[in-house]
Order: C-alpha cells, then sequence, then structure tokens
C-alpha cells in the first residue's frame, strides 16, 4: 500500500514539473507562426524604402516589409534591400536589432498576397527586373520558385541561407528610377 501511494505522489509531482516546464518555454519561446505575429501594414506613399529611399507604395508587386515589436515598420520596394537592411542593421537602424523584429512580411511574386519572409522560397538573381535592378523574388514554396527558375533562371535559397555575398553578387543593374527619393541612391 505505500508502494502504491509513493509512486501516485511520484507520478504527481512528474506531471507537474512536466506542466511547469511546458509554461516556462512557451514564456521563452518567441511566436514564429503567421498567425501570432503582427499582420502587414499599410505601406503609404509618403513612406520611404528603409535602405534607398524609394517610394515602395510606387512597386506595390515588390513590397516587403518588417514590423518590429515596437510596432514600428520598415517599408522596402523589394527583397533585395530588405536583407540588405536586416543583414546590416547597425548600418540602417542602430535603434533595433534582429532581436526586436516581430515579424517579416514579403509578397508572392505570381499573387501579391503577403506571407512570412521567414517562410518564403527566393529566386535570386533571375532575368526578371525589380525596382532595384536583380532582386532575390519570395514564392509560397519550392515548387512555385522551380517553375518559376525554369523560365527566369536564377538560384534558389530559403530566406536563413540568404547571405551578404548574395546581395551583392545582384548589384545594381537594371534598376527602375521610377519613385526614386532624390539624394538618397
Amino acid at each position: 500500500m505505500k508502494t502504491a501511494g509513493l509512486r501516485s505522489r511520484t507520478s504527481a509531482l512528474n506531471a507537474l514539473a512536466l506542466f511547469a516546464l511546458i509554461i516556462l518555454s512557451m514564456a521563452v519561446i518567441p511566436p514564429t507562426s503567421a498567425a501570432e505575429q503582427p499582420a502587414p501594414m499599410t505601406i503609404t506613399d509618403e513612406m520611404s524604402c528603409g535602405v534607398c529611399g524609394m517610394f515602395p507604395a510606387k512597386f506595390v508587386k515588390w513590397q516587403t516589409q518588417i514590423i518590429f515589436s515596437d510596432g514600428t515598420m520598415v517599408p522596402f520596394d523589394g527583397s533585395k534591400d530588405m536583407f540588405k537592411y536586416i543583414l546590416d542593421m547597425a548600418q540602417y537602424d542602430p535603434k533595433h536589432s534582429a532581436d526586436d523584429i516581430a515579424a517579416i512580411w514579403v509578397k508572392v511574386f505570381d499573387t501579391g498576397l503577403w506571407i512570412n519572409g521567414r517562410e518564403a522560397t527566393f529566386v535570386v538573381g533571375s532575368k526578371v527586373m525589380g525596382p532595384m535592378g536583380r532582386e532575390l523574388i519570395p514564392f509560397k514554396n519550392s515548387a512555385e520558385a522551380e517553375n518559376f527558375k525554369k523560365s527566369n533562371g536564377g538560384m534558389i535559397k530559403v530566406f536563413d541561407d540568404i547571405s551578404m555575398d548574395d546581395i551583392k553578387g545582384l548589384g545594381m543593374s537594371g534598376m527602375k528610377t521610377e519613385g526614386k527619393m532624390p539624394g538618397k541612391m
């Protein structure tokens, strides 16, 4: 009888410890699903790109944005500038760090729908030009990216594999100049 009571108490303590561990892990792990992130914000006509100063509202199809945990949003006229910003935040935004990013939103190339940038698959350096020349073009999944690549060239990469070397390799050729903010490029 004593053994059964000891087992019961041990099981209760184990269950309590497991419950405490689950609660603690939920408090430490930041939200990552699109449903738990701030929704994409409207990019208005007067907002300028956080890197080059162009006006992303003029390039609706190419828009991307970062939303910080303090509620501020930085718009971009393409994924290339967004990645420049993320990979060198000290230069572009000394007030924030990568840890402050609450959401990264990009538009799917074919549909224009906002998706979580961290979950996108990108075609890097295709023959399709964006507002800043050669671009990183976002797709919902690798199958869509592969289909696009067959006709337009480029390399397929996921968010975490994109480096500053990829960005530098794209250069500035083929830039569109409409929507440029004077003195910012």
